[in-house]
């Protein structure tokens, strides 16, 4: 198993570039936090678009990314590494469903598997699954992440308590 250089340049570079945002979002206690913060914007849509579905709809109501999910994310970055990155947050995301919470964690998204319980999975996270149409679902779950839609809110609108 050799990495190349060149990818091993790329990933430091990133970490670099990322690492005082992360800093700064791991230092800002809740007590720190604006409590007339807006929802929506490009935070919760990123959140959507590069960790999971319901990650950047669920910012919205002012619920925090998960270490298993930052996990996850910087595994995606590294070969041979991201499937066992993101199998590590898939357990530990979709443990309190068994083997059901952990494929839904691990193929669709960490809190499909975690809220499996009480919360159905929505068409448009089914709709991930397929390849060239899963463009679709990832494109509007990300906006509206980025319009400020919660997740409470369309739990309600599409029904999907259990």
């Amino acid at each position: 198993m050799t990495i190349s250089l060149r990818r091993l340049v790329t990933f430091v570079l990133v970490l670099m570039l990322f690492s005082p945002a992360l800093q700064y979002g791991m230092e800002l206690t809740q007590e720190e936090a604006p409590l007339n913060k807006e929802k929506g914007g490009i935070e919760p849509m990123l959140a959507s678009c590069c960790i999971g579905p319901r990650v950047g709809l669920e910012m919205n109501e002012g619920q925090e990314i998960h270490q298993s999910e930052w996990i996850g994310f910087a595994g995606s970055f590294i070969p041979y590494v991201g499937f066992l990155a993101r199998a590590y947050m898939a357990a530990d995301m979709g443990v309190d469903n068994g083997i059901e919470g952990f494929l839904a964690s691990y193929c669709i998204g960490p809190r499909v598997g975690n809220e499996l319980h009480y919360r159905k999975v929505r068409n448009k996270e089914w709709l991930r699954l397929v390849p060239c149409i899963n463009l679709y679902p990832w494109i509007t779950t990300s906006l509206d992440a980025y319009n400020g839609m919660t997740m409470t809110e369309i739990e309600k609108r599409e029904n999907l308590r259990k």
